[in-house]
């Protein structure tokens, strides 16, 4: 099997197996420009891979619940390689390349969706799976439902122009759903994003939550106003060369140094790594143990503008049992711990170049904006029952991160969420499952030493 690689819509390269190694071919007319990935620039000798897909390619297979479904329906095109599973979903997909079987242009046939069905509609579990099986030919990794589907134009819309040869028209968004282990999560993420979001010092995805609380539509950054591809996306565990199931096995230091290698602008590198950190701090203060080598990603349209993505994916995860147990999905300095303590305040000394001054008001400042957010979100779940448990737990885990980022013998003095949530009548947190659990990781898997 020999698979076509696009870049905008370009047809640049050849990917195919060889014995046991995985070959991407560059065509004789491909340009410097036309580079696949920042880690596979254009020359005339194959990048080769042992033994499976190159990282790059693994980055947006679907994972979970996406990839099961995708067995059932494309069953009889499966060879039981990752081969064969990118031409099935490669010519839809996050970032500037897709990939088709062999001579065929990369488009798509899914119907096209309406997001104000999403927002306002039924997402049932039933009828949020119905979606995602309706879609599921499309490139997206992650273990939670989620999908991509191309956009549907307002009556009277123009159509886009296409890009040179022909391209695939995708959505300007990504809808997630919510399942039987994280309840509610739309109203989770919404919530947990804005506590970095309403402050307006880091690059955030903008996102919209669905009137029941259960879906949530992030707003892509990769593509252009029309939908249509425009920049290139590297998740930090394929710039690692770590394959998907090993997200998280990589270090906070091993990302932070594989995201500066590729940040040639020495100019905007301090606004960068502050971007970085704001990103870090966030997860500690509303404990998101799923920020994973995954979850940060840089984008581009050329090896000469490359940044950071915005944040796009923030949830507390310490809200559902299952995974309250949890610790930060990537350690620092050895140590996966919530009460990080010094540890975390030298890492952004000696490692991003942020004074122990800034360093205490960026915690300051995020923890005053999780108590904010706090009060928005009592509010959001008086007029929403349903919603009252998960707005309960969120609430006291974002009590528990600002207290362990807080010096101990200062934190009196500041506020926390802890009048508000008496205030509010919510009960004790619900106690962690015994048994801890990764989001994205089987529980059939052993466990690392």
């Amino acid at each position: 099997m020999k698979l076509d690689v696009q870049v905008l819509g370009k047809h640049v390269a050849t990917l195919f197996r060889e014995r046991d190694d995985y070959v991407l071919k560059y065509n004789h007319d491909a340009t410097a420009a036309d580079f696949v990935s920042l880690t596979m620039p254009v020359r005339e000798e194959a990048w080769r891979w042992p033994r499976d897909l190159h990282p790059f390619f693994r980055q947006n297979l679907p994972e979970g619940y996406l990839l099961n479904l995708i067995r059932e329906q494309f069953g009889p095109l499966l060879d039981g390689t990752d081969l064969s599973l990118l031409a099935v979903v490669g010519a839809m997909g996050i970032g500037r390349v897709t990939v088709t079987p062999e001579g065929v242009a990369p488009g798509t046939e899914l119907q096209a969706l309406d997001v104000q069905d999403i927002l306002h509609g039924d997402n049932s579990a039933d009828h949020f799976a119905a979606l995602v099986r309706e879609y599921a030919r499309a490139a997206i990794s992650g273990a939670v439902p989620k999908f991509i589907a191309p956009q549907a134009e307002a009556s009277g819309a123009s159509a886009p122009t296409p890009l040179g040869k022909p391209t695939i028209r995708t959505s300007r968004h990504i809808v997630k759903g919510s399942d039987d282990n994280t309840p509610f999560l739309g109203f989770n993420g919404f919530y947990s994003m804005r506590v970095l979001e309403r402050l307006g010092v880091a690059p955030v995805a903008r996102t919209q939550m669905s009137d029941d609380g259960r879906a949530l539509i992030v707003e892509r950054f990769d593509v252009d106003a029309h939908g249509l591809p425009a920049y290139g996306v590297e998740d930090m565990c394929g710039l690692l060369g770590l394959p998907p199931h090993e997200k998280y096995n990589s270090t906070s230091e091993k990302m932070l140094n594989a995201a500066r290698a590729y940040l040639l602008d020495r100019d905007s590198m301090r606004q960068q790594l502050e971007h970085l950190g704001w990103h870090l701090l966030t997860n500690y203060v509303v404990r998101n143990a799923d920020c994973h080598t995954k979850n940060v990603a840089l984008f581009y349209t050329s090896v000469d503008d490359v940044a950071l993505t915005p944040v796009y994916d923030i949830v507390t995860t310490q809200a559902y049992p299952r995974f309250a147990a949890n610790p930060p999905g990537l350690p620092i300095d050895g140590r996966k711990t919530w009460a990080a303590g010094k540890t975390l305040e030298r890492f952004f000394n000696t490692r991003m170049g942020i004074a122990p001054r800034q360093y205490a008001q960026m915690v300051e400042a995020l923890c005053d904006s999780a108590v904010a957010v706090g009060h928005e979100l009592i509010e959001a779940a008086r007029n929403e029952p349903p919603w009252r448990n998960v707005a309960k737990q969120m609430l006291h885990a974002w009590d528990d991160g600002m207290a362990s980022l807080r010096s101990p013998k200062k934190s009196l003095q500041f506020k926390g969420l802890k009048p508000a949530i008496e205030a509010a009548g919510f009960s004790a947190p619900e106690p962690a499952e015994h048994a801890r659990e990764v989001i994205g990781r089987s529980p059939l898997l052993g466990r690392r030493n």
